[in-house]
């Protein structure tokens, strides 16, 4: 799969969720934008975290700002903010999804069964 970094317009829908940079105290942290860039290369390439290329920042700064992206709910907030604009400008197309079932539990089938039911 080709890697795009992100434009100026989803940037911009983007940085509003990111948590805030820290008071200059020591090291400054990296740019925000190059480390979500690094990020975004990783999952869309499918490479390890060694692999992220230096100008979005060292491979375990990049790794540690997706955990803590991980852990503060930030990529739910930007996906329902891009779920709901990309509706109504017409920018998602949902036919390309899927779903990672790694984390659903399902002993012998009874939870996946009882969601297949359900709907």
């Amino acid at each position: 799969m080709v890697f795009r970094e992100i434009d100026d317009d989803l940037w911009e829908i983007v940085q509003k969720y990111l948590p805030p940079t820290k008071p200059h105290i020591g090291r400054p942290r990296c740019d925000p934008r190059g480390l979500i860039n690094g990020i975004l290369y990783v999952l869309t390439t499918g490479c390890s975290w060694l692999d992220v290329p230096v100008k979005y920042g060292t491979k375990s700064t990049v790794h540690r700002y997706h955990l803590e992206l991980c852990e503060k709910g930030v990529y739910q907030a930007i996906f329902l903010d891009l779920l709901r604009s990309g509706y109504e400008i017409k920018k998602i197309d949902l036919s390309h999804c899927s779903t990672d079932t790694k984390d659903i539990q399902a002993k012998k089938g009874d939870r996946l069964a009882m969601m297949a039911i359900k709907k």
